[in-house]
């Protein structure tokens, strides 16, 4: 688009006005804005915004007030001139009002004399009775030595002139509350603000009135609802004694159609955000409005499946109403609050499905969680005799369970595909909220709530009722963590695990459908505890998961099971491991075994190899395993070597592709090469993590730092030699897979946490060997790899070798941060460059401060620098903690002392530099804290510092030019007073924030 002229005339003006509210495009529409925001801001802008007022398109007129706004916001005028224009926005509001012009340029006067009272409330302090006065008398009076009665000035005016009293004293709350109350810029607009509460109750207690037009009473509503907002924000006796007496007359609108939306709205949220702002009578009244026929019409057509905006109005008031009331609601012996509370009760059973169509369902379920966390909290704070089950308010939670179990039923399939994704979703949700809340009941409850839906999970199976069978296993699935160390429910479990449950489920999609038996699977897992306390039903379960595996749409639960349960009953199935690797082989042979549930699998059966007691046969069971992972792998190199494609119904495919990613046509050998590549080495990390010892297992505190005087194996030598065979392999052909490469990372991290030996296990040698080797890509992941094994091996029992390791890790990764030249090439590599180096100079400072070559080391601190000078907050956020820890640096021997002493001399002014370039406006605010520490540290630890720091202030590149030279001699004071304390990083924010020249300022 050509470039717009700025406008010579006010015709002109108009013509671009007009064409902002045209359709066009969005650039125009840009530029246009850009040329008018220009000329609001200008000089001449005062006269534009008279001349636009006096044109007669109202969105020509609409812009006329918003420049008015725009200059009351951005010039500073006297007070002189701030009275002219407060009598000429009067004068046009007054014409606007004779003339007939619309409600967006009434709106925007009191919008813009709403400004004008933020900015120069001084002038006219008692602005609600002035702006009465002027519409009443139809003058621009302001300047009245005694204000006029407001109660004269009411009853004069017009319903039209009342309603725009109500928009202007609703702008008034509403603009007033963007202001901070507590700065001292606004204190005394404030205080002014409240004086005028009683004119503004006045108003609208004469606006709810019968005798007004009902425009007036919605307008009175939407008024006093801006300031409720206004007064929770800025709480103030004087505004809430004024404001109360008008709840009861906005309680008795509810029952006007016209005014009911607008009532409902203010008395919901206020229940909701301010429950101590009603009085007895108040909630007296709403009380007997739910008991009048009006409510119980309401509250009928909503339980009828009546879920339209002002009927689920009703029910979130309903419940707002409970909330504010919940403690009553807890009174056995209020007959009024058991009442409504059993309408609660009754909110639970509308009709539909929750969120997709029963739109009350979720507010009211929170409700009721709250109210059982409060039951809760009464009967372990207050001594009870007993629980009766029989009477309100206990009685109720019987209903609410039992509602909840029916609402969350799946419906049929035709139905659930035709909900959107939202309303899947949000059932989803809805039935972890019921999960929840039956955690609650089960605090008060105990077994009996087990009891409920294992009769439930019966009764589901022997009247093959699914959906019911479907929803009672979700519900006692959610109560497992609430009975999982404990055997008082053991018996009642018995039941549903000894039934015929697991021979049904067998039966497989002709007879239950998937949903229920997904839901029934998860079961086992969930109760995974209960099984390793009664193994007389594990060949059962297992049997039935194993089945289950093959299933396409079971693979993910049963899976998930098969794992859970292997590992937590681990002990009690080592002597059936054999029967165990048989079924893996088997499985594998199934076209459609998932990757991840065969990932899950073989890390079931590797966490049964691992508490085999017999090392032997240990091995032996693991090197079975092995050959089955081995095939794939050296099937994912051959194909890598094959180099043309591969036919679709190629068995190799089944092991590249789950289910619904198979490809129709053939594909490139080197695509399927990398994803079975990809399934061997998850599957060799499913092995790596289900030999790990469990992380109850003994710990010998006393054992000796060194492993050396375990005997060797040489058969689990060769096992390490071969995976880490297979590792380097996969890592040289299949090193352009970022995915790949993680994975590997992942193995060998397995291996860290172990204090025993296994095949996973590797020598510190051997592992840094590895991740010194040539990486292709992810070399962030390697030397994030590297992090954790450091630190485990401070950790574990070769902490003697930890200088040594340090020695030939440091100068790779340092080198690595060399190629790299600057942080931004590689922010993540960078940061765990940076990371590294920290565990390193904190673990072994000698090696640390020893580098070589020396100008490796001085690589290392101008590359720490820059990072501190960089913009990306994860690297930054990693140089601040370098520094921190050098800044503290302190070791035993003399001569690596004085090198980092020398060295800190050298460094110390250039940090100082960068961390007063940051503080003085460059960093996010976001970044302050972790900025504040090695500043802290510099000021504690060294004597230059404040010398430095005074270098760094003053200094010619500083930042900002907000700040003078007494402000940041005044700063650095501060700072060398507090020590390193804690109110250091306030003192900073607040340096920071005068460099920036922030001040969050009112603004329209």
């Amino acid at each position: 688009m050509d470039r717009i002229p700025i406008p010579s005339s006010l015709d002109e003006v108009e013509q671009l006005v007009i064409k902002l509210y045209e359709p066009n495009s969005a650039s125009a529409i840009s530029h246009i804005q850009e040329v008018l925001q220009r000329l609001q801001k200008s000089p001449e802008g005062w006269q534009i915004a008279e001349g636009l007022l006096s044109r007669p398109s109202d969105n020509v007129k609409f812009f006329g007030a918003l420049t008015f706004i725009v200059k009351l916001n951005t010039d500073s005028i006297e007070d002189g001139d701030a009275r002219s224009v407060l009598r000429n926005l009067i004068s046009w509001l007054l014409k606007s009002l004779e003339s007939g012009a619309g409600v967006i340029v009434i709106r925007k006067l009191c919008s813009a004399l709403t400004t004008h009272f933020i900015h120069f409330s001084h002038l006219w302090p008692s602005c609600v009775r002035r702006m009465l006065h002027c519409l009443q008398t139809n003058s621009t009076d302001i300047d009245g030595t005694s204000a006029p009665s407001p109660e004269n000035a009411l009853r004069g005016l017009t319903p039209q002139k009342s309603v725009t009293a109500l928009w202007f004293a609703a702008a008034l709350a509403e603009e007033a509350e963007k202001t901070d109350p507590s700065s001292t810029k606004y204190i005394s607009l404030h205080e002014r603000l409240v004086n005028n509460v009683q004119d503004i109750a006045l108003l609208l207690a004469h606006s709810l009135s019968r005798d007004t037009e009902v425009q007036g009473q919605q307008e009175a509503i939407r008024c006093l609802q801006a300031w409720l907002l206004y007064a929770q924000r800025a709480p103030n006796e004087q505004l809430k004694s004024a404001l109360r007496p008008l709840l009861q007359p906005t309680i008795k609108c509810l029952v006007v159609d016209e005014l009911y939306d607008n009532a409902i709205d203010l008395l919901t949220d206020t229940l909701s955000n301010w429950q101590n702002f009603f009085t007895r009578g108040d909630y007296d009244l709403l009380y007997n409005l739910f008991d009048s026929n009006w409510s119980q019409e309401k509250y009928q057509n909503l339980q009828s499946g009546d879920f339209e905006f002002d009927s689920v109005q009703f029910g979130l008031l309903m419940v707002a109403f409970g909330d504010a009331q919940i403690t009553e609601l807890m009174d056995a012996s209020n007959e009024r609050a058991q009442r409504f509370l059993a309408g609660l009760v009754g909110l639970l059973t509308a009709e539909g499905h929750p969120v997709a169509e029963d739109k009350i369902f979720v507010p009211a379920l929170e409700f009721w969680s709250q109210f059982v966390e409060n039951l809760v909290d009464n009967m372990y704070s207050e001594p009870q005799e007993s629980v009766s089950w029989d009477t309100p308010p206990l009685s109720y939670l019987t209903q609410v369970v039992s509602h909840c179990w029916k609402k969350i039923q799946y419906p049929s399939l035709d139905v659930y595909n035709s909900w959107d994704s939202t309303e899947r979703v949000g059932f989803g949700d809805a039935r972890k909220d019921v999960s929840d809340l039956l955690q609650s009941v089960f605090t008060i409850s105990g077994q009996p709530l087990i009891s409920l839906f294992v009769d439930l999970t019966l009764q589901g199976v022997s009247n093959s009722a699914w959906a019911e069978l479907e929803a009672a296993a979700f519900c006692l699935g959610s109560l497992s963590d609430c009975v999982s160390d404990s055997t008082s429910c053991d018996d009642i479990l018995s039941k549903v695990f000894g039934s015929q449950l697991f021979d049904l489920l067998r039966q497989g999609q002709s007879v239950v459908p998937v949903r229920a038996r997904q839901t029934c699977l998860s079961l086992i897992e969930r109760y995974s505890d209960y099984f390793t306390r009664h193994a007389e039903y594990l060949p059962a379960a297992l049997n039935l998961l194993f089945s289950a595996v093959g299933d396409h749409p079971l693979a993910g639960p049963s899976s998930k099971s098969i794992y859970r349960l292997c590992s937590s009953c681990r002990a009690l199935l080592t002597s059936e491991v054999d029967a165990f690797l048989s079924q893996y082989e088997s499985l594998r042979s199934a076209p459609n075994l998932d990757s991840l549930a065969e990932e899950r699998v073989v890390g079931a059966i590797a966490s049964i190899v691992q508490a085999v007691p017999d090392e032997a046969t240990r091995l032996h069971a693991f090197r079975r395993l092995m050959v089955s992972l081995g095939t794939d792998v050296e099937r994912s190199l051959q194909l890598k070597d094959y180099n043309s494609n591969v036919d679709p119904n190629d068995p190799v495919i089944a092991r590249a592709y789950d289910l619904a990613q198979r490809p129709s046509a053939p594909v490139a050998s080197s695509e399927v090469a990398l994803l079975a590549a990809i399934r061997a080495l998850r599957c060799l990390l499913g092995c790596a993590k289900g030999l790990q010892a469990p992380s109850e297992s003994f710990v010998d505190l006393d054992a000796e730092e060194s492993t050396s005087s375990l005997t060797a194996n040489p058969e689990l030598e060769q096992m390490q030699r071969d995976i880490i065979g297979i590792l380097a392999r996969m890592k040289d052909v299949f090193g352009e897979s970022t995915e790949a490469l993680d994975v590997i990372c992942s193995i060998l991290k397995a291996g860290f946490s172990e204090t025993e030996p296994g095949p996973f296990v590797f020598s510190p040698q051997v592992i840094t060997e590895f991740l010194t080797s040539s990486w292709h890509n992810r070399v962030a992941s390697a030397i994030s790899t590297a992090c954790v094994f450091v630190t485990s091996i401070y950790n574990g029992s070769n902490k003697r070798q930890l200088p040594g390791i340090i020695h030939q890790l440091l100068p790779w990764v340092v080198g690595l941060l060399h190629q790299l030249q600057d942080p931004v090439n590689d922010p993540e590599l960078a940061q765990y460059g940076v990371e590294f180096t920290q565990k390193a100079m904190i673990k072994a400072p000698g090696t640390f401060i020893q580098l070589q070559p020396t100008t490796l080391l001085e690589y290392l601190f101008m590359f720490a620098i820059k990072m501190l000078n960089g913009r990306e907050p994860l690297p930054k956020a990693a140089a601040a903690d370098f520094w921190t820890s050098f800044i503290t640096l302190k070791t035993s021997d003399q001569d690596t002392q004085s090198a980092i002493d020398s060295a800190m001399g050298h460094l110390g002014p250039m940090v100082a530099h960068s961390l007063v370039q940051n503080i003085g406006g460059k960093a996010s605010r976001s970044e302050l804290d972790k900025l504040s520490d090695p500043l802290k540290k510099l000021v504690v630890q060294h004597v230059h510092a404040k010398q430095w720091l005074e270098a760094a202030l003053n200094d010619a590149s500083f930042p900002s030019d907000k700040v003078s030279h007494d402000d940041k001699a005044l700063f650095l004071k501060k700072i060398v007073s507090l020590r390193g304390s804690r109110a250091t990083n306030q003192v900073v924010r607040e340096f920071w924030l005068a460099c920036r020249g922030s001040n969050f300022a009112y603004a329209s």
